[in-house]
């Protein structure tokens, strides 16, 4: 461990290098070349960079978080509450590159011991802990962590951006999960691009990620295992993440309207010395018009693997790859629409996705539960939604998801029994004079479709309630 964390400095310390080798060319070119500023610019004279910052804005947000999980039988119950949030400064932009930087913080105001195994079973907390830091279920209390510190500049047609640093994205593999106190970040070089055709062009190198749920940043390989990595294709605890290299995440995607109502868009995430995953996608119709679909195919492979042929210590073994279908029909009805969705992931292998990095891109995800780690799987849900010009959004959710079978390790890697998934997610946007404030409630029911399970089998995972009471105020 000590080992591990000497790399993180380490690693902090390039990062830092990097950024500065950017911003001090980019003021000392600012210098030498004044003629090129407009002379309407108010950043020209002496003063400029005091200007941009003092010009900047500050914003935050706020979040009181109320969670709890009941477990049928003889398992203990858990409840957590936290409050937190973050704030931010964001400089105005010279010659379209700006400075931004926000840090994070949590208490727990009212919580279980997180530290303490269920007494039945020997399990551990599997959701309140990410209301914290999972790597250390001691640490609940004064939890700071640094958010986003970056170099984002914007062409002047605003076509082209490119982002250097700690960030947030949102992609089918990478996104921000924003189901705990802070979302799933990332650090790197990210591009986005809109042709003047139309085209849509972004991607980038990630090297570092701070997943959710944990508070502090991490190389992309040791990231690979900071939540349980379940069991590798032996049966065994996986290991994989003692034995990971890897230079980082290389992704890319393009989007492109190829109807005047249909969209194709496809991706390509490339984790170098691991995996590929490749994502093809349809979107027929406007998402408002009366009817709309969309439909992805995904295919995962092993990457080249560079070191030891032990399969039992690889991510994603050099003979395993998987395919995974999904698609969704809409309806649309003024105030209300409805959803239909479906996902198969063949038998050919497990479709495998760091949890850490963001959760499943499947049209039947619902909250509290992923398919990730799974292979042949076939699943179902129906998505009802109502949502009020008054600030009201409801929604109501069913799902049956068939597994494989607890014991094929070959397909099933956290030994998730097939289950139904039912839950009511209400939120509430306020106006006027509470202009910011929002509060949601969620609350779900998992149900096993199989009978005499275990009270192993079954903590956390089936026979349990959930609910989440989340308030927040950004400014």
């Amino acid at each position: 461990m000590q080992h591990t964390g000497m790399h993180r400095s380490h690693s902090g310390r390039w990062g830092l290098a990097l950024v500065l080798s950017v911003v001090f060319p980019l003021l000392g070119s600012a210098q030498h070349s004044e003629q090129d500023i407009p002379s309407n610019d108010s950043l020209r004279g002496a003063s400029h960079l005091y200007d941009i910052m003092k010009r900047g804005e500050l914003d935050g947000r706020l979040r009181l978080y109320n969670m709890m999980t009941i477990n049928d039988g003889a398992p203990a119950d858990y409840h957590a509450v936290a409050f937190g949030g973050t704030l931010g400064f964001t400089s105005q932009r010279w010659h379209g590159t700006r400075f931004k930087l926000s840090g994070g913080y949590t208490f727990d105001l009212a919580t279980s011991d997180l530290t303490a195994l269920d007494p039945v079973t020997g399990a551990a907390n599997r959701y309140e802990i990410g209301l914290y830091d999972v790597n250390d279920p001691r640490h609940t209390n004064d939890l700071a962590y640094l958010h986003e510190f970056q170099l984002d500049w914007s062409s002047h047609n605003v076509r082209t951006r490119v982002v250097l640093g700690k960030q947030e994205l949102n992609t089918p593999f990478l996104n921000p999960q924003d189901g705990r106190m802070h979302p799933s970040l990332f650090e790197g070089i990210w591009t986005q691009h809109r042709t003047s055709h139309g085209t849509a062009l972004q991607g980038g190198w990630l090297y570092r990620v701070a997943p959710r749920g944990a508070s502090e940043w991490y190389t992309v390989d040791e990231s690979m295992s900071v939540f349980p990595a379940g069991r590798n294709v032996y049966g065994e605890g996986a290991q994989h993440g003692e034995h990971l290299e890897s230079a980082g995440i290389f992704a890319a995607s393009v989007k492109q309207k190829i109807h005047r109502t249909l969209n194709v868009t496809a991706w390509d995430l490339y984790t170098e010395n691991v995996f590929n995953s490749a994502l093809l996608q349809l979107d027929a119709g406007n998402k408002e018009a009366r009817w709309n679909a969309s439909a992805m195919a995904i295919r995962q492979d092993a990457a080249h693997y560079r070191g030891h042929g032990n399969d039992s210590l690889l991510y994603m073994p050099a003979s395993e790859a998987s395919w995974a279908f999904s698609a969704r029909l809409r309806n649309v009805l003024g105030k209300f629409r409805w959803q239909l969705n479906y996902t198969r992931i063949t038998a050919h292998g497990r479709y495998l996705m760091p949890r850490e990095w963001g959760r499943d891109p499947f049209f039947t995800f619902l909250p509290r539960e992923r398919n990730e780690g799974a292979g042949d799987v076939h699943a179902a849900s129906l998505n009802l939604i109502w949502k009020a010009n008054n600030g009201w959004r409801i929604q109501v959710d069913g799902g049956l998801y068939r597994m494989p079978d607890l014991t094929d390790v070959r397909l099933n890697k956290y030994a998730m029994p097939s289950y139904t998934q039912f839950d009511v997610n209400a939120q509430y946007q306020f106006n006027g004079g509470w202009k910011g404030l929002a509060a949601q409630l969620l609350v779900l029911a998992k149900l096993p479709l199989e009978r005499e399970l275990t009270e192993r089998q079954s903590i956390n995972k089936v026979d349990m309630l959930h609910a989440d009471l989340i308030i927040n105020y950004v400014f």
